[in-house]
């Protein structure tokens, strides 16, 4: 592709050729020696279908050590060119020459290792690409004085990450592990990882590394949204410089040096579990594909813990909807009968008493005949909802059945559940529906009360319970009883 306006103009690179070069400076750790230098030519020259050539400076002199020819032929050099030369290296910019024999050569100043100095020559004027070739010779520089990472020094970052992720539980603490491994890999300053909720594919960030997580952990980052977002959307690797031109932010945020980053799905198979970010290297320079490979090593530990932990919270959601009546939203009445065993033995070992309340809204059959099976849901969910702000925290609510409610009351005397017995049924009592419809609406219940005696057993708790309701209802309902032995209506 030729880029010229015309023989003399100036060229620029497009969008699709500034990532191709954003890639070659991986190049460099992909061969050893002068090859080294030699397949960086050729990649450039490949990308920017120019000749393109390599000057390095020694013994106080320039030289050519490597190029690849596309159309013109490499440099006949003269003091003009090296002047410019020798300008760019020392200031560090791109500038343009023009020589007698050869026309305008542009040079990217880049450096090897130590002092070795050297640039890159262009064949054309590339002023208008001047900030990508600048970017790309910091990467080139960044590059070669980088160490190449070892094969087995991310074997044992990799090893122990995983032993430290088999003794870390929760997904707060697996996600810091997480975030501090890869972050310490790279030589991030800062770094973030962000939990995919699979229920609304949304992202929220759990752990920081660099800055505190309070900052952030407010934020729910949609599919899309931000660097986060797309990777997570794109399940692709976004690297910058080096990755898609898009993702590059609007504005630098304060708290970043660089506008260099790497953000990195970690997926199971096709299911994108989280993102990983890190930004912003102790150096100051952009992050290599090296930098990138080490992250992935770290991520094949972390994608085994983060399924691990989602599994974990699937079954922990399974369970508590087992538990669960679906109208009401309390606990069931399979779950009623294993608590109320699970605090009879603790009552009996720490010599506590353990109260029982027993709920029956009073009528239901008739609200159902007059008002319908729908406001009778509604009935019963809001006496749920009574009943659930009407007791302490750590005290068991369920529904028994129908529109029969039982309340488990650990370490609870007889005077403190009358007391909130009492209140369930004035609450009740006071309930008044909002809508028209249903302004003639009246509910009340009637509540038996029980207490457990050393060696009881559920089922006779259960039984004095329910004696007492009876009674309650005899009565004349909406009222509390306690359980007697000779009950007297």
């Amino acid at each position: 592709m030729n880029n010229s306006v015309d023989e003399q103009g100036i060229r620029q690179l497009t969008e699709s050729q500034i990532t191709e070069l954003g890639g070659v400076p991986a190049l460099v750790f992909s061969e050893s020696g002068t090859r080294r230098l030699s397949t960086v030519v050729r990649r450039v020259a490949d990308v920017v279908q120019e000749t393109v050539v390599l000057a390095e400076r020694s013994d106080q002199q320039w030289r050519l050590v490597a190029s690849h020819m596309v159309q013109r032929p490499q440099p006949q050099p003269d003091d003009s060119l090296w002047r410019v030369v020798e300008q760019a290296s020392a200031t560090g910019e791109v500038r343009t020459a023009t020589t007698r024999r050869d026309g305008r050569w542009t040079a990217v100043p880049i450096s090897l290792s130590g002092t070795r100095r050297a640039a890159l020559l262009l064949a054309g004027d590339w002023r208008l690409a001047g900030q990508a070739l600048s970017s790309l010779g910091d990467q080139i520089t960044a590059a070669f004085r980088s160490p190449r990472p070892s094969a087995g020094g991310l074997r044992r970052a990799s090893h122990r990450l995983a032993q430290r992720l088999s003794k870390t539980h929760g997904v707060s603490p697996v996600c810091a592990a997480i975030v501090d491994a890869m972050a310490t890999a790279v030589r991030a300053r800062l770094a973030a990882i962000a939990i995919v909720d699979p229920a609304d594919r949304r992202l929220s960030i759990k752990a920081t590394f660099g800055y505190p997580l309070i900052l952030v952990e407010h934020m729910q980052i949609e599919a899309g949204e931000g660097i986060f977002g797309q990777a997570f959307e794109s399940a692709r690797v976004i690297r910058m410089p080096g990755g898609a031109a898009a993702a590059r932010p609007a504005r630098r945020r304060s708290r970043y040096r660089t506008d260099s980053f790497i953000a990195l799905p970690i997926q199971a198979g096709e299911d994108v579990l989280a993102v990983v970010c890190v930004a912003d290297r102790v150096d100051d320079r952009a992050f290599t594909r090296s930098d990138l490979s080490a992250m992935r090593a770290l991520a094949a530990p972390a994608v085994l813990a983060l399924a691990r932990e989602r599994a974990a919270a699937r079954a922990e959601a399974y369970a508590h909807a087992a538990a669960i009546d679906p109208l009401s939203g309390l606990f069931n009445r399979r779950y009623f009968h294993v608590r109320l065993e699970e605090e009879l033995q603790r009552s009996r070992r720490h010599e506590i008493p353990l109260a029982l309340l027993m709920l029956d809204i009073d009528d239901f059959k008739a609200v159902n005949d007059m008002f319908g099976h729908l406001t009778g849901d509604l009935v019963i969910k809001e006496t749920a909802e009574i009943v659930r702000r009407a007791v302490r925290v750590f005290d068991v609510c369920t529904r028994f059945g129908g529109e029969e409610f039982a309340v488990i009351m650990p370490a609870s005397s007889e005077d403190s559940a009358l007391a909130v017995a009492e209140r369930i049924r004035a609450r009740v009592a006071a309930y008044r529906s909002t809508d028209r419809p249903l302004e003639e609406l009246r509910v009340s219940v009637s509540v038996g009360l029980a207490l457990s005696e050393p060696g009881m057993s559920a089922r006779d708790l259960i039984h004095r319970a329910d004696e007492a309701l009876y009674v309650a209802k005899r009565a004349g309902k909406n009222r509390v009883r306690p359980y007697a032995p000779h009950p007297e209506v």
